[in-house]
């Protein structure tokens, strides 16, 4: 199994290398490649640092992450002020896909101010890897006072929501082909 650690500034470009690695989206031109980075990983390790874990090999390289805004209204005034203007350049198609998403995880914000991202290579995978950065993310917010995490993901992931719900993740709601889950700890 992999260690578990604080994120760290020389971890940014490995986390971007895993979100296209493991990405269920194209990652086939720049632009697609480019709006992984802006929606799913780039916010967390430049705002909210303190709130990302690396899974780290021998060489203390990541092969896994997770990422946390702990209160989605702070993340989406500053998502929509630095990030969102550059997911628009990247064309309609990209800022309907990040506009949706947005949508979903604001129905729920109110009740689940915290969200998440997690990735891990997947010859990294079914070791305790995902379960360990889990553990370590909810004791770090059940410390600054934070008892629930919310987090979407495609209603066909079948191996993603029997990992979240073995995490104790309930299915909250299935909206637009996404699969809302929650956990309170």
């Amino acid at each position: 199994m992999s260690s578990i650690r604080k994120y760290e500034s020389k971890d940014k470009e490995n986390l971007r290398k895993i979100c296209i690695e493991t990405s269920g989206l194209s990652t086939e031109t720049e632009k697609d490649r480019e709006f992984l980075y802006l929606m799913y990983n780039d916010y967390y390790s430049e705002i909210e640092p303190e709130n990302v874990f690396v899974a780290v090999n021998d060489n203390d390289e990541a092969v896994g992450y997770i990422l946390c805004a702990e209160d989605f209204d702070k993340y989406l005034a500053v998502f929509k002020k630095s990030y969102l203007p550059g997911i628009k350049k990247l064309g309609f198609r990209y800022y309907t896909m990040a506009i949706g998403e947005i949508g979903v995880h604001r129905l729920f914000s109110k009740k689940y101010k915290a969200h998440l991202h997690i990735d891990i290579l997947s010859e990294c995978q079914g070791k305790g890897t995902g379960t360990a950065l889990m553990n370590e993310l909810k004791a770090h917010l059940k410390n600054k006072g934070i008892n629930s995490l919310m987090l979407s993901c495609g209603m066909g992931n079948k191996k993603a929501i029997n990992f979240y719900k073995k995490n104790n993740f309930k299915l909250h709601r299935n909206i637009m082909g996404s699969c809302i889950m929650i956990s309170e700890f």
